[in-house]
């Protein structure tokens, strides 16, 4: 439990968004193991459908139904669209790419997400959070080797697309957290994209078997568990504060790649990565030492 005081308030929000960072690596893993057998649409439906499975069962355990109902209908369908477009243009990307390289071009989210704060939410952005996020997105540049073979592939194209929806996610995850309440956010967010999911994944729908039962599951609870954290970061810290930290996805991401997908990093990657960690312990030190 976070007590209050500016301090431990900064550092819960940071501890809450690096959890989101672990489920969110481990769901992309999951996703591409199944989009090898599944549609990417079935992917998507099972994920969410299983999130709304898990929340309803939640709360009705909880004997609080009265809690469920939601109070902005309209910013829930416009939630919903935007992520089920950006969880299309993503799962092409990891179907297409390594898992490495899908998380260097989601790192990105951190300038769309600085433009778009200022802007929306009027944040003052401080000028070690910009320096840090942009020191952090060279790391990523260095990394993608951008002037290699087949970056500017159609996957590449849609995966930066996608960034720039889940950016504008962010900002209305921040913006509204408080007026909705975040189980009503959780909720109604996985319950609109399984039913917007929904047509398109019956047009290839393969009856999956109880070993993918279980995934498909496990990837709707982290669905749920990944949203939550996000929302109680923001509860916590602005949005442009927790930005830089996305970039230690990058390192989660290649030890998967290593270790289940026999992606060995390059040197690129690895100098690419060093510059990651260095901006992201900047921005930490900085964030403690400001309040």
């Amino acid at each position: 439990m976070c007590v209050n005081g500016k301090k431990t308030d900064y550092l819960c929000g940071i501890i809450w968004f690096l959890l989101s960072m672990i489920v969110g690596v481990t769901n992309d893993t999951l996703m591409k193991f199944l989009e090898a057998e599944y549609s990417l649409w079935q992917v998507i439906c099972l994920r969410y459908g299983f999130a709304t499975l898990f929340l309803a069962l939640f709360r009705v355990r909880g004997k609080n139904i009265g809690g469920m109902f939601m109070r902005m209908p309209k910013l829930h369908i416009v939630r919903a669209i935007f992520l089920l477009v950006a969880m299309s243009l993503y799962c092409h990307g990891l179907r297409k790419l390594p898992i490495a390289t899908v998380m260097s071009l989601n790192f990105v989210i951190p300038l769309f997400i600085l433009i778009f704060a200022r802007i929306f939410l009027k944040e003052k952005i401080r000028l070690d959070s910009i320096i840090a996020t942009i020191a952090g997105f060279g790391g990523v540049y260095y990394v993608f080797e951008p002037t290699g073979e087949g970056f500017a592939t159609l996957a590449a194209i849609m995966l930066l697309l996608s960034s720039m929806l889940f950016a504008v996610l962010d900002i209305i995850n921040k913006k509204f957290v408080s007026d909705e309440g975040v189980f009503q956010m959780v909720f109604y967010t996985a319950t609109m994209t399984f039913i917007f999911a929904l047509p398109f994944a019956l047009f290839r729908w393969i009856s999956p078997p109880l070993r993918d039962i279980v995934l498909f599951a496990m990837l709707g609870g982290g669905a749920n568990l990944l949203l939550y954290c996000i929302l109680r970061a923001f509860e916590k810290v602005n949005v442009s504060l927790v930005a830089p930290f996305r970039y230690l996805e990058l390192i989660l991401a290649i030890g998967v790649g290593f270790f289940l997908f026999n992606e060995v990093p390059s040197k690129n990657t690895i100098w690419g990565s060093l510059v990651i960690i260095t901006s992201t312990l900047y921005i930490v030190y900085a964030g403690i030492k400001s309040k």
